[in-house]
């Protein structure tokens, strides 16, 4: 059984260590051969040092168990964390796009970097390269948002560094640096648009909603192999963590004893579990076939259901 734990925190830590190492790499190359864009290449990375120190920190609190205030544990505080991290790549792409435009209006005559600033690019990209990968590898190992949106973040950075490095071999080679800040603002609105479809993801957990719809489908096709067991409806699914919380309703003959409703329901449950994987908790309520209950406004059933 995977220590789910113990893989976000070390890949948190792998990640503060090759980010650190990369920004201060490029922050000290930077300022010595005199290129802004590598400056603010490692600027950024010194926060994808910040983002990371949040998963370190979110991770024990999504670790903990359930207690009377938190009945459902904390495992939601990753979908937090996933928040908090797209406001972060939100903000930097607003940032590098204000900062290409000021360029653009306002282009300076500076003098051209030294090579070593093209060396220390490459190297960034190649480093963030293997980060992202590792990290989206492990973020889908366990299934941890946090850390697939690290992942994002970090493939971001990549195509930050390639346009810094597309950025200067224009300087050097075709001499047309106006292209530099042309680069630079398509790259923010590409990270611009990543972290709105990070917040998005994030937030469906967070307001009860499901990201993958067709667990509905799976529900109401488990419930229907049940002998006894007909009717699903106001099936209700929300996700803690990276498992399903469902609720339903369902209808059995009337006329049986409690206890071979009850018996009905259990193997509702089972089916349920043998066909939606990471099962969080299942609570299905009994109603006599055919009584007219009232409509409720919300819950899933075949009516309703678009997948």
């Amino acid at each position: 059984m995977l220590d789910r734990k113990k893989i976000m925190l070390r890949t948190s830590w792998i990640s503060v260590l090759g980010n650190a190492f990369l920004s201060l790499l490029k922050i000290i190359v930077g300022i010595l051969s005199g290129s802004l864009a590598v400056l603010s290449d490692g600027l950024d990375s010194a926060a994808d040092v910040v983002t990371s120190l949040i998963i370190l920190i979110t991770t024990p609190i999504v670790s903990r168990p359930p207690n009377s205030k938190y009945a459902y544990g904390q495992e939601r505080a990753e979908n937090v964390a996933s928040t908090i991290l797209s406001f972060v790549i939100f903000f930097m792409g607003c940032q590098m796009f204000v900062a290409s435009i000021n360029r653009i209006i306002h282009p300076d005559v500076a003098e051209l970097p030294s090579m070593i600033a093209i060396w220390v690019t490459i190297i960034s990209i190649i480093g963030k390269l293997l980060l992202a990968l590792y990290q989206f590898q492990q973020g889908k190992r366990v299934d941890s948002s946090m850390l697939k949106a690290n992942a994002v973040n970090m493939r971001n950075d990549v195509i930050i560094s390639a346009g810094v490095l597309l950025g200067l071999g224009f300087t050097f080679i075709l001499k047309l640096p106006i292209l530099d800040p042309i680069i630079a603002l398509l790259i923010s609105l590409y990270i611009v648009y990543s972290a709105i479809g990070i917040f998005k993801d994030a937030n469906v957990v967070l307001m009860d909603g499901m990201a993958d719809i067709s667990v509905y489908k799976k529900i109401i096709k488990a419930v229907e192999q049940v002998s006894g067991a007909s009717n699903p409806h106001r099936i209700r699914s929300s996700q803690i963590g990276n498992m399903y919380n469902i609720v339903l309703d369902i209808e059995v003959d009337g006329n049986l004893p409690l206890t071979e409703a009850h018996h009905i329901a259990q193997r509702v449950e089972d089916s349920i579990k043998n066909s939606v994987e990471n099962v969080y908790d299942i609570v299905v309520h009994i109603e006599p076939a055919g009584d007219n209950h009232c409509e409720e406004k919300y819950g899933i059933n075949k009516d309703n259901l678009t997948v």
